[in-house]
């Protein structure tokens, strides 16, 4: 039996508790309710989408970087680093993969990342893992050839991992709206996306 969040629409409640969910209405400015607030909500989604892209641009160059000045000293901080530096290209990859479906329909890659890593379908998940990565990039740390570069991808990773928890915390209803994508789990939506723009 498959988590209800391996499925669309299967009760998971994406950062919004079930007290929000049930069937309290709110006004959301404009005439009969329809008003810019959702405009923002869908832009504010959309600029967390590319955000995140340009992050893990960020983290995979780091990963890349750290990879080449890599000189395979006999210590095991120095493998410590390596091995750091390939994880970060790996969820740099997942982050960059995740959000291109946002954009794109693939959906066999849906299918895996929606089975595999769950929790990146929802803006607390998403939120949680960005900070999770945050650390492991500040960790990297000691290379001075790209230390500018761990600190500005691991500060950053961190001010919007918050940014996420922040976003779920204070208005869920952007949160309520945040549309992950389906495709390739149902017959009807093979070629949609979620971008709401």
């Amino acid at each position: 039996m498959e988590p209800d969040w391996a499925t669309p629409g299967g009760g998971g409640d994406n950062g919004v508790g079930a007290t929000q969910n049930a069937g309290l209405s709110s006004n959301s400015g404009g005439v009969n309710g329809a008003g810019f607030s959702s405009d923002r909500s869908g832009c504010l989604i959309t600029f967390l989408s590319v955000l995140n892209i340009g992050l893990s641009v960020m983290m995979a160059a780091l990963g890349v970087l750290t990879l080449i000045n890599f000189t395979g000293g006999k210590s095991t901080e120095d493998f410590s680093e390596a091995f750091l530096a390939v994880y970060m290209v790996l969820f740099a990859v997942l982050l960059f993969m995740y959000e291109s479906m946002w954009w794109m329909s693939m959906p066999a890659v849906n299918k895996v990342l929606r089975k595999n890593f769950g929790f990146m379908y929802g803006l607390r998940g998403k939120g949680l893992y960005l900070v999770f990565v945050a650390f492991l990039c500040i960790g990297l740390g000691s290379d001075n050839s790209v230390q500018a570069l761990t600190w500005a991808t691991g500060i950053s990773y961190l001010v919007v991992g918050v940014l996420h928890m922040f976003i779920v915390c204070s208005k869920p209803e952007i949160s309520a709206k945040y549309q992950a994508p389906t495709a390739g789990l149902n017959k009807d939506d093979v070629g949609t996306t979620p971008n709401p723009v």
